[in-house]
C-alpha cells in the first residue's frame, strides 16, 4: 500500500484487523470509557490472532517468574530482542530519528520468530511511533508524522495478532490512534483508540504503559469530554508507584519503561495546573532527567521551560 492515504472505512478496518466486539464480561464492563463520550470504548475488543506465540511478557509482576516465562527470555531471539529493546530506547531518549529509523528496520528479521514475533513487531511500532514524537518537537512536516504514525498502528496490529492478551500492545496503538485522530477519520480513531485502551485496561489495569495512556487521555481530552488534569496526575502518580515496584529487566526484550515517563508527565502536568505547581514540575523533571540524563525533551525543552517561567514568577 502506498504511504498516501487512501480511505477505507474503519469500521470495515477494525473488524479486518482485530476482529469483532465480543460481548462483555461483568469485569470487563467495569473498564471505564476515559473520554466518556463513546460506548463502543466500553466494549472488549475480541483479536482473532493468527498465531498464538509463547510466554515471554506476563500481563504482571507476579507472573513473571513462571518457568515458561523464564525459559523463553533464554531463547536467541529473546536475548536479541533484549539488546534492541535497549538501543531503541537510547535513540528515543536521545531523539536520535535516523537510529530508530535504523533500528526498525533491524527488528524486521525477528518478525516471524514463533515465540518473540510480536515483540519485533511491538519495538517496531515503538519506533516508528517515537520517531513521530520526536519529530513532532523537531518541526517534522505532518505528512511524515503521519507516515510513521500509520507504520506504528501497522506493527501492532501484527502484535496483536500473533498475541492476542498483551496489553502493551493496545495501549501503544491506543496513543497513535488518538494521535492520528487529529490529523485523519477524528471520530472513528477516537473511538477505536477507547476501545483499544479499555481492551487493555482489562488485560492489565496496573500496566504502567496503559496507566500512562489513561493519564494522557484525561490530560488531553476537554473538560466536557472527561478530562481532568487533577485526574491525569492521579493516573501518573499511579503509574510511578507501580512501575517502581515492577521495576525494570535488561536481560528482558519486555517492554518495561514507565518510571521516568511517569515523572515526566507528572511535570508537565504540574505546568498546566491552575495555578501551576512549579517547584513539583521542576523536581519531577530533574528526577526523570536523573534517571534517565540523554533524554532531549527533559534537558532541552522541559527544564528550560520550567526554569523560565519560575524566573517569571519572582
Amino acid at each position: 500500500m502506498p504511504t498516501s492515504y487512501i480511505s477505507i472505512s474503519f469500521a470495515s478496518t477494525l473488524i479486518l484487523v482485530l476482529g469483532d466486539c465480543a460481548s462483555a464480561t461483568k469485569a470487563q464492563k467495569a473498564v471505564a470509557d476515559p473520554g466518556r463520550t463513546s460506548p463502543s470504548a466500553a466494549q472488549p475488543l475480541r483479536v482473532q490472532p493468527t498465531t498464538q506465540q509463547g510466554v515471554i511478557c506476563p500481563q504482571t509482576a507476579e507472573g513473571s517468574e513462571t518457568p515458561s516465562a523464564a525459559n523463553a527470555l533464554r531463547t536467541p531471539a529473546a536475548r536479541e530482542l533484549a539488546k534492541l529493546k535497549a538501543k531503541v530506547m537510547a535513540a528515543d531518549y536521545q531523539a536520535n530519528l535516523e537510529e530508530l529509523a535504523r533500528l526498525r528496520e533491524e527488528l524486521s528479521q525477528w518478525r516471524k520468530d514463533s515465540e518473540a514475533g510480536y515483540l519485533a513487531y511491538y519495538w517496531s511500532g515503538f519506533a516508528s511511533w517515537r520517531i513521530a514524537i520526536n519529530g513532532a518537537n523537531h518541526q517534522m512536516k505532518e505528512e511524515d508524522l503521519t507516515t510513521n504514525l500509520r507504520k506504528a498502528t501497522t506493527d501492532l496490529y501484527s502484535a496483536m495478532r500473533l498475541k492476542d492478551d498483551f496489553a502493551d500492545t493496545y495501549a501503544a496503538a491506543a496513543l497513535v490512534n488518538s494521535w492520528l485522530a487529529m490529523m485523519v477519520d477524528r471520530d472513528e480513531r477516537l473511538s477505536l483508540a477507547r476501545a483499544l485502551l479499555a481492551h487493555g485496561t482489562a488485560l492489565d489495569p496496573e500496566n504502567p504503559r496503559v496507566l500512562w495512556t489513561k493519564g494522557a487521555f484525561l490530560f488531553y481530552a476537554p473538560e466536557q469530554y472527561g478530562g481532568s488534569i487533577p485526574g491525569a496526575i492521579e493516573v501518573y502518580k499511579q503509574m510511578l508507584k507501580v512501575a517502581e515496584r515492577r521495576g525494570v529487566n535488561a536481560e528482558s526484550p519486555c517492554p518495561d519503561w514507565g518510571k521516568p515517563e511517569a515523572l515526566m508527565s507528572l511535570a508537565v502536568a504540574h505546568t498546566k495546573l491552575k495555578p501551576p505547581d512549579l517547584k513539583s514540575a521542576r523536581e519531577e523533571a530533574t528526577a526523570a532527567l536523573k534517571l534517565e540524563p540523554e533524554w532531549s525533551y527533559v534537558k532541552d525543552t522541559l527544564l528550560p521551560k520550567i526554569e523560565e517561567q519560575l524566573r517569571a514568577e519572582r
